[in-house]
């Protein structure tokens, strides 16, 4: 174990929270080591003085100023800029909707007709892209 990880387990390792695993690594780390050593003995020197003062006066009247501040209740000002920001957006996706449905119905209605038959959709070269057709693919669908 390094000095870093060692320093940053000394706290854990004080409060008893460590697994035994960990906990004997740290020892072994500060058996080795004078410098985590000396900061294992300052932090208990910090706890145990700590341990020694009185606990701090409660303030008598702590509970009416929480309720003073949970009384006052701040009214929400009606901001015109996100306000509008939001209906703007609402607007556009709106509008983009309807004009994109606007266009996938006029794509859709100058569309050519489908063929009626096999035979019509391979003479269709141009829509379907074909070089050419022959004879004999016609025959296949002559039954």
């Amino acid at each position: 174990m390094n000095c870093k990880k060692a320093s940053r387990l000394l706290s854990t390792y004080q409060d008893r929270e460590l697994n035994s695993a960990l906990e004997q690594e740290v020892e072994l780390h500060l058996r080795d080591c004078r410098a985590c050593r000396t900061e294992w003995r300052g932090l208990q020197e910090l706890v145990g003085s700590l341990k020694l003062l009185p606990p701090p006066a409660a303030d008598p009247h702590f509970p009416a100023k929480v309720m003073a501040g949970l009384q006052v209740k701040r009214a929400g000002k009606f901001r015109l800029l996100p306000a509008a920001a939001y209906a703007l957006v609402f607007l556009t996706i709106f509008l983009s909707g309807f004009f994109l449905q606007l266009s996938f119905d006029s794509a859709a209605r100058t569309e050519k007709p489908q063929a009626a038959t096999f035979t019509a959709v391979l003479l269709e070269n141009q829509g379907l892209r074909l070089q050419a057709v022959h004879d004999n693919t016609l025959i296949i669908f002559a039954w």
